[in-house]
């Protein structure tokens, strides 16, 4: 029976679409891999939504509306097979049958007592967001967390065994393998993937698809609407033998064998449950052909006693928004431990992101573009937008500098955080404007001659004039891009003598003439 086969069917998609994003987020390019990880990001629920939200009416932005769309046709489709997080907790759910005794190993039927936690964690999460901060949902969106994941914790490795690879094949005078470039990432936002890594492999571990059907902002938006399902799991009362063998084998813990009955709130759609079935007792059936309900009335009431308890938080929450802005401000302030000293309380958003409250009101901190970054200017932050962008990438110009010929990060993004840029856009989109500390420079300080930041400039913004004998920076803000190579290359420390003050708004610089070419550098040109 075809039904039998969904199963399997759902393994093969889950991962081939898992490998294609892994690959995507490990910087692994090609004609086959782009494409298709590009169309399966605009599928990933939140940063479609966030996507539509920043641009309007395109249609790479309205993947969520086909995923509401199959979930209302057929249930929660996406958490089973597209969501690569849904994907990695079924890596341990497999893994825990092995460290489990055989007797721990099944599922079994858990009544739907958590539907407090979910629905108070979806309104708090949509109440943040629409009152300006992503803290909840950076840290609970499934796409989000799988991207922290790879890049911080799975992408190093992964960088180490291709560079390893490729040194040991350029011995032998192979060189069709390029190295990648090591990532310095800061030690408190690995602590936090690490948490988050190990929060989902225990209770993947321990009960299946707990974090799905207890902690997830998109299980439980779906899960809201796959209770009215056009096509839903049934018992076939004349097949099924109460043998239970469906509810063993069930993740999500939502099937009674007992009473017969399925919460199809929190089936995410494995079809375990089809495969272990010897009599077929299971099926699809239409809901609305006229034929017997599919769900209790029970099940009826406790969905809607979840929904009723939802729109309860969502309104009571609304008390706690002043304290959430008071302390998303108090976050935002110069002189943070940690901090680079630009002289401003914002960090420098990445270009293509087009102001501070744009960016922080639409990246969920996934580090695609961290990983993109062929620089590695881009970096994961911590509390550097304070609460309301928490743990969203900000350009480290003591690490890096913004390439001036690349668009990488203004291509990847898919909640349109960073819009796409062209590359003439890109030469004159202004981020930032290098300013230049007189007192802290080496020509003024140690009298010696340096120009390294001039040298560097790809804009020509800054340029040398005489001073004493020797010749001493000076800026020319029009110009300027702040692309952070005059940063970068300055020698003096700990701070630097020219730094990049960010721009709240994008602003946008005056290009140079065809006559007056960028100077061309590459990163290993770099004298410190």
């Amino acid at each position: 029976m075809l039904l039998r086969h969904l199963r399997k069917i759902r393994i093969i998609l889950s991962l081939l679409i898992f490998a294609f994003l892994l690959l995507f987020f490990m910087n692994v390019h090609g004609r086959i891999v782009d494409p298709v990880a590009e169309f399966l990001l605009r599928l990933q629920f939140f940063p479609s939504l966030l996507r539509f939200t920043a641009i309007a009416f395109a249609a790479s932005s309205l993947g969520f509306l086909l995923i509401l769309l199959i979930t209302l046709l057929f249930g929660r489709v996406y958490c089973s097979s597209i969501c690569p997080l849904g994907t990695l907790q079924d890596f341990f759910i497999a893994l825990g049958k092995r460290l489990k005794p055989k007797k721990k190993r099944r599922f079994v039927y858990t009544s739907n007592r958590k539907f407090i936690i979910r629905y108070s964690l979806l309104a708090a999460t949509l109440l943040f967001w629409v009152f300006g901060s992503l803290f909840l949902l950076n840290l609970l969106d499934p796409y989000s967390n799988f991207g922290k994941i790879s890049v911080t914790l799975i992408q190093p490795v992964f960088t180490k065994g291709v560079n390893v690879l490729s040194g040991l094949l350029e011995r032998l005078d192979l060189f069709f393998i390029t190295p990648f470039l090591k990532q310095s990432l800061p030690l408190d936002v690995i602590a936090v993937s690490v948490g988050i890594l190990g929060v989902i492999m225990t209770m993947s571990i321990w009960r299946g698809r707990l974090f799905c059907n207890s902690l997830c902002p998109v299980g439980s938006i779906l899960g809201l609407v796959s209770t009215r399902s056009v096509y839903r799991l049934a018992f076939k009362d004349e097949a099924c033998t109460f043998c239970g063998k469906c509810e063993k084998v069930c993740k999500a813990e939502c099937l009674d064998s007992k009473n017969k009955t399925v919460d199809m709130s929190r089936c995410i759609s494995c079809f375990n449950c089809f495969a272990s079935c010897s009599n077929n007792g299971l099926y699809y059936e239409n809901a609305y052909s006229g034929k017997k309900q599919l769900v209790k009335v029970d099940i009826e009431d406790k969905t809607r006693n979840e929904k009723r308890a939802f729109f309860l938080t969502l309104a009571g929450g609304v008390m706690s928004l002043p304290l959430l802005k008071k302390f998303a401000k108090a976050q935002v302030e110069p002189g943070k431990a940690g901090m680079v000293p630009t002289g401003t309380s914002l960090p420098v958003t990445p270009p293509g992101s087009i102001s501070h409250d744009h960016f922080t009101g639409k990246c969920i901190a996934c580090y695609l573009c961290v990983g993109a970054c062929p620089t590695n200017v881009i970096v994961p932050s911590f509390f550097d937008y304070g609460l309301e962008g928490f743990m969203q990438p900000k350009l480290d110009y003591h690490k890096s500098f913004c390439n001036f010929d690349c668009t990488r990060c203004t291509e990847v993004c898919p909640t349109g955080a960073i819009t796409k840029l062209d590359r003439s856009t890109k030469h004159i989109t202004q981020i930032g404007i290098a300013k230049f500390l007189y007192e802290s420079c080496v020509v003024t300080v140690d009298r010696t001659d340096c120009g390294a930041c001039s040298e560097h400039c790809p804009t020509k913004a800054v340029k040398m004039v005489p001073y004493n004998g020797l010749w001493l920076p000076e800026m020319e803000p029009d110009l300027c891009i702040g692309c952070g190579a005059c940063e970068y290359a300055c020698p003096t420390e700990p701070y630097k003598a020219i730094f990049v003050e960010s721009n709240s708004v994008h602003q946008e610089a005056i290009p140079l003439g065809e006559d007056h070419g960028p100077r061309d550098h590459e990163k290993d040109e770099f004298p410190f």
